[in-house]
């Protein structure tokens, strides 16, 4: 996939661009190596090729120009999934590109392959994904990262990028209560909730406030990948502050043109590319990446972050966890 710049972006861009810092740290990227399936690539993430390391690299030059980018890349997490090929490939890339990456994990993974990987110098944590639980969409976390994976990766200080399975996100009761047990136990691991602990609604990350903003004295962090309500956002940095929220764009997803949309209490990805959008004018989507940072802007507004917080949240956060795990590294 290669985004071309349309005049709805060049208009976005011209609003975002002011408030977007010269140095970047996306800490979630997902590449798509085609030979990482058991059998064809599915028919899905076809629409998302070429998304090599270097495609990926490319279309990051092409949305944020002039900026300098770097950040954690993973694979594509399946049930169809070669995830040693995925971890492979993935491990050369960040080596010959200077990135980070994050292993793709399942449940029945061998933990002595997991030691070896979490040595490599690139590799900064764990990607585990609800897919590899035995019911994927009402899984506690456990069901889907063992407990003995989450022991390696505290002894390396490394980090765990959670996407939350059960309906309600970070909501959920169940996984409230499995975050508490397990930031409380495994202190040196630093959990990061992707995609705003999965709260592309508001109300997710609204009632799970008051809970969470007591847990976030612990080494829990939020990324902000492909949110892209504003309120969303407002929520969560006038609640967490600045220094937990991580920047994130959830490419290659993030170079679709829309948005994610609410229903009630549900939402869904409504998008140019899988769906017919329709309305009495012409509708002109925009990269679903802009949408994310104009939101993220307008909440930058209303909670009064000026370029100290916002390059906290860019890079500056992500840089200090990077440090901290490549130093540990170097003393273990």
């Amino acid at each position: 996939m290669k985004p071309e710049l349309r005049e709805v972006d060049r208009k976005i861009w011209s609003e975002i661009g002011q408030i977007i810092p010269e140095n970047i740290f996306d800490f979630h990227i997902h590449c798509i190596y085609e030979g990482g399936f058991t059998g064809r690539i599915p028919d899905p993430l076809k629409i998302y090729l070429p998304c090599d390391i270097e495609a990926v690299l490319d279309n990051m030059r092409t949305v944020l120009p002039e900026r300098k980018t770097t950040g954690i890349i993973t694979g594509w997490p399946a049930i169809t999934a070669d995830l040693l090929k995925q971890n492979d490939y993935i491990s050369s890339s960040a080596a010959r590109n200077n990135l980070f990456f994050l292993a793709l994990t399942a449940p029945q993974m061998d933990a002595r392959y997991l030691e070896n990987i979490a040595k490599k110098r690139e590799c900064v944590g764990f990607k585990p994904y609800k897919c590899f639980a035995d019911f994927p969409e009402d899984a506690r976390i456990t069901d889907y990262i063992t407990e003995k994976q989450i022991e390696i990766a505290d002894h390396y200080g490394l980090i765990i990028t959670i996407h939350l399975s059960k309906r309600a996100g970070i909501s959920d009761p169940l996984n409230l209560e499995d975050l508490d047990r397990l930031s409380e136990k495994y202190r040196s691991v630093f959990w990061n909730l992707a995609h705003c602990g999965r709260s592309f609604i508001p109300d997710y990350i609204e009632n799970a406030a008051v809970h969470l903003k007591r847990l976030m004295k612990r080494n829990i962090y939020l990324d902000t990948a492909a949110v892209t309500d504003n309120e969303v956002f407002t929520i969560v940095f006038s609640e967490f502050g600045p220094d937990r929220i991580l920047y994130g764009s959830d490419i290659p997803v993030s170079f679709l043109r829309g948005r994610c949309v609410g229903f009630g209490y549900d939402w869904a990805f409504i998008t140019e590319e899988t769906h017919s959008i329709t309305a009495s004018f012409p509708v002109k989507p925009a990269l679903l990446l802009y949408e994310q940072i104009k939101a993220m802007n307008k909440a930058f507004r209303k909670t009064g972050f000026k370029m100290p917080e916002i390059e906290k949240i860019f890079f500056r956060n992500s840089e200090k966890i990077i440090q901290k795990i490549t130093k540990g590294k170097e003393h273990d």
